[in-house]
C-alpha cells in the first residue's frame, strides 16, 4: 500500500514544530548552552528522534529565531493591512505580539544569540538583516502615524525603538511575576505613542 505523502509532510512538519516550541522554551529558560537531550526531553521525544530534523544545536537555535522573526514581519505586514489610522494599527500590533509566552522565549533566544560566540558572524548577519526588515516596517507604520496625527512628532528610528522596546518588555512581565498586559495597558502603550496635548 503507497504511503500519504501528503499525510507524512504534515506529520513532518507538526513535529518540527514540536521540536522547535520546545527549543524556544529551553533556550529562554536554561540559556544557549542546552544540550538537544534537553530540547528532546522538552518536546517529548528522544534525543535521535531530533537528529531526524535537525543536524545540531546551532541549526536548531537559527530555526527558532528565523521562525520568530517570519512570524513577527508576518504581523507586521497584516498591521499594515489594517483599516483606520496609524493608532489603530498599532493596537492591532500590540494584541498580536503581547498574548503569547512563546513570544517571550523568542524575544529572550534573540538577545542570547546575537551576543553569543555559539553562532557564526554570518548568521548573526541574517538574523539583524531580518531584524532590519521589520524595523523599516514599524518605521513605515510611524510615519504614517506621525502623517494622520495619531503618532508623535520626532525621530521615527527613535519612535520605533521605543515602541519595540516597549512591547519586547511587556512580553516579560509575567516572567517577572507581574499580572500579564491587558486591554488596558495596550490602550497606555497607544497614548503614550501618540501626539502631546
Amino acid at each position: 500500500m503507497p504511503r500519504n505523502l501528503v499525510r507524512d509532510q504534515q506529520l513532518r512538519e507538526e513535529r518540527r514544530k514540536q521540536i522547535l516550541d520546545a527549543a524556544a522554551h529551553v533556550f529562554a529558560t536554561r540559556g544557549l548552552l542546552t544540550k538537544i537531550s534537553d530540547i528532546a526531553a522538552g518536546a517529548g521525544l528522544s534525543h535521535g528522534h531530533v537528529y531526524n530534523y535537525f543536524k545540531s544545536k546551532e541549526e536548531i537555535l537559527l530555526a527558532v529565531i528565523e521562525r520568530g522573526q517570519l512570524r513577527y514581519g508576518k504581523i507586521l505586514r497584516a498591521a499594515e493591512e489594517v483599516e483606520g489610522n496609524a493608532a489603530d494599527k498599532f493596537r492591532y500590533l500590540a494584541r498580536r505580539s503581547l498574548p503569547s509566552a512563546s513570544s517571550a522565549d523568542i524575544y529572550l533566544v534573540l538577545l542570547q544569540a546575537l551576543f553569543t560566540d555559539l553562532l557564526e558572524e554570518e548568521d548573526k548577519r541574517v538574523i539583524r538583516g531580518r531584524a532590519k526588515a521589520n524595523l523599516g516596517i514599524l518605521l513605515a507604520l510611524i510615519e504614517e502615524g506621525q502623517q494622520d496625527g495619531t503618532v508623535m512628532q520626532g525621530n521615527p528610528i527613535q519612535l520605533a525603538t521605543l515602541f519595540g522596546t516597549l512591547i519586547q518588555n511587556l512580553m516579560l512581565m509575567e516572567m517577572r511575576g507581574y499580572a500579564p498586559a491587558t486591554e488596558e495597558t495596550i490602550e497606555l502603550l497607544i497614548r503614550m505613542l501618540g501626539p502631546c496635548p
